[in-house]
C-alpha cells in the first residue's frame, strides 16, 4: 500500500505515533527488533511527576495498537533495506524467528515452565532477576507470546543444560522433536505453537513515509571511581527501578543485592561518569536523570517513611510543568538534596556499607557518607540501533549518535531525506511526556507528506 507509513521502534513514542495515524484511516506497520513493544517505560515502576503506574498507563495503548484493524506490528523485526523509487519507499524487513507459532501460542507458560535453564535477566543487572531460555519479555507483553532464545535453537546452551542441540539432525529436518521440554510442554497443552525449524522471515514494504522512534537506552557505569564493578551494593538508577517494581526480582522489596537485607540508608549520585572524557561516560545533560532520582526517593520513602534518602548533585534540573512542585515535594518527605560532588566510595568488608567521600560544592570541604546502597545515575544514551539505522536511510546522525534533525527551529522531527520524520528518544535524551508530544506531530508530518 503506497499510502502505508512505517513507524521504526515500539516505545510509547511509536506506539503513539501509530495509533495517531491509524486513526486517519491509514495502513501503520509498527517495527521494533525486540520480542514485545513497550520499550523503556514497559520496563518502570512509576512515572515522574505524578508517580502514576507506568504500566498502568501503558498497557491500554499497547492493547489498543494490537486491536487496531489498521496496525501491523512486526516485532524481532529489522529494516535491512530502504530504497526510494517514484516516491515510493520500498522497504526490506526481516523478521527474526522466535520458534514460535504467534497464532498458536496463547503465553500460558507450560514450556517456561518446563524449561531447565535458567539465565540472568539482563534487564535486572546486578539485583538479581531470572529468566528462561524460553521466555516472555514481561507479562503484559504484546504480542502476548513467549520467544525462544536463539542461542538455545543453535545448540550453544547445551553445556548450560540445555535440552536442544545435541541432535545429529537439524530442526529445520525434523518437524517432531522427541526431546525438547517447550515442545513436549507445549503439545500436552493441544497447542503446538513451539516451532524449533523456523526461520527468518523477508518482507517487503511499500510506504509512503517512514517515522523513526528508535527511543534511547541507560548508559553502563562508566570507569570504576565510585565502585560499581567492585562492590555489590553500588547499582545503577534503573537497577533500583527493578528493585522497587512489584513485578521485578524483588516483588518491590528495596533490599540490598550484598545480603538481601533492605535497605536503611540510600543515596543517588547524579551526573555518575559524566564529562570523564577519553570516549567514557556521558559528555552532556541527560535532562530527566534529577527527575527520576527525585521519583525513586519519594517512592522508597513511601515504601518505607523511615528510610534515610540522600542525593548528591551538581545542579538540579527541574524543567519542566510540575517539575520543581515535585522535587519539593520530595524535600516535604525528607529527602536530603546535597550539592556535592562524590569522587570515591570505600566498603566494609565485614558488614558490605559503603563510605562515599565527596566534595562540599558550595563551601569546598571534604566530607564522607555512610550509606548501605548506593544508587548511580549513569543518564540516557542512543540506540545501539541509530548508526545501522542511519545508513540504511541515509540518515545523519549529530556527534552524539541521535538522529539529527533537519532544522530544530524551522523543521523540527523532519530529516534530510523528505518523507522520513522523527520523534522521541530518536532526537535525543526526553522524557515520556515530551515523547509523546513529539509522536503526535511526526504523525500528522507523516500522514501530510505529498511526494
Amino acid at each position: 500500500m503506497t499510502d502505508a507509513i512505517l513507524v521504526i521502534g515500539g516505545g510509547i513514542a511509536g506506539i503513539n505515533c501509530a495509533m495517531n495515524a491509524a486513526k486517519y484511516g491509514v495502513q501503520v506497520y509498527l517495527v521494533d527488533d525486540t520480542a514485545s513493544i513497550g520499550g523503556m517505560m514497559a520496563r518502570l515502576d512509576k512515572t515522574f511527576p505524578t508517580n502514576d503506574c507506568s504500566i498502568c498507563i501503558e498497557a491500554p495503548q499497547m492493547y489498543e495498537v494490537a486491536n487496531q484493524a489498521k496496525i501491523k506490528i512486526l516485532t524481532q523485526t529489522e529494516v535491512r533495506r530502504v530504497q526510494k523509487a517514484d516516491g515510493v519507499f520500498k522497504v526490506r524487513l526481516v523478521k527474526k524467528a522466535k520458534f514460535i507459532d504467534e497464532e498458536k501460542c496463547t503465553g500460558c507458560g507450560a514450556c517456561v515452565e518446563a524449561c531447565p535453564v535458567s539465565l540472568p535477566d539482563e534487564l535486572d543487572g546486578k539485583v538479581g532477576g531470572k529468566r528462561k531460555l524460553i521466555s516472555m519479555a514481561f507479562p503484559q507483553a504484546v504480542p502476548n507470546v513467549v520467544s525462544l532464545d536463539s542461542r538455545c535453537r543453535s545448540g550453544q546452551m547445551r553445556g548450560a543444560g540445555a535440552c536442544v542441540g545435541g541432535c545429529a539432525v537439524d530442526c529445520s529436518q525434523c518437524r517432531e522433536c522427541p526431546i525438547a521440554y517447550c515442545v513436549k510442554a507445549c503439545e500436552k497443552e493441544g497447542k503446538k505453537a513451539v516451532m524449533l525449524w523456523q526461520a527468518n522471515q523477508n518482507i517487503d514494504l511499500d510506504v509512503k513515509s517512514i517515522v523513526v522512534a528508535t527511543g534511547i537506552k541507560n548508559a553502563p557505569p562508566a570507569g570504576d571511581l565510585l565502585g560499581y564493578d567492585r562492590f555489590a551494593n553500588v547499582i545503577t538508577n534503573t537497577e533500583f527501578e527493578r528493585l522497587m517494581n512489584a513485578g521485578g526480582p524483588t516483588a518491590g522489596h528495596i533490599i540490598r543485592p550484598s545480603d538481601r537485607q533492605p535497605a536503611r540508608r540510600i543515596a543517588w549520585v547524579q551526573c555518575a561518569g559524566r564529562g570523564l572524557g577519553q570516549g567514557r561516560g556521558t559528555p552532556y545533560c541527560s535532562k530527566v536523570c534529577c527527575m527520576i532520582a527525585t521519583k525513586q526517593t519519594i517512592i522508597a520513602k513511601e515504601h518505607d517513611p523511615s528510610v534515610a534518602t540522600t542525593v548528591f548533585y551538581n545542579d538540579l534540573k527541574a524543567y519542566g510543568k510540575g517539575f520543581w512542585d515535585f522535587y519539593r515535594n520530595a524535600v516535604g518527605h525528607g529527602v536530603r538534596f546535597v550539592r556535592a560532588r562524590p569522587y570515591a566510595v570505600s566498603e566494609d568488608p565485614e558488614t558490605h556499607n559503603l563510605g562515599v567521600r565527596c566534595e562540599d560544592l558550595d563551601t569546598g570541604s571534604l566530607r564522607s557518607h555512610d550509606v548501605d546502597l548506593l544508587v548511580l545515575s549513569t543518564g540516557l544514551i542512543p540506540s545501539e540501533r541509530n548508526a545501522r539505522l542511519a545508513k540504511t536511510l541515509k540518515l545523519a546522525l549529530d556527534p552524539l549518535g541521535f538522529f539529527k534533525e533537519k532544522d530544530p527551529l524551522l523543521s523540527p522531527l523532519e530529516t534530510g531525506v523528505d518523507g522520513i520524520y522523527l520523534c522521541g528518544g530518536a532526537t535525543g535524551p526526553i522524557d515520556i511526556a515530551e515523547s509523546v508530544s513529539q509522536a503526535t506531530a511526526a504523525a500528522m508530518k507523516a500522514l501530510c507528506f505529498q511526494t
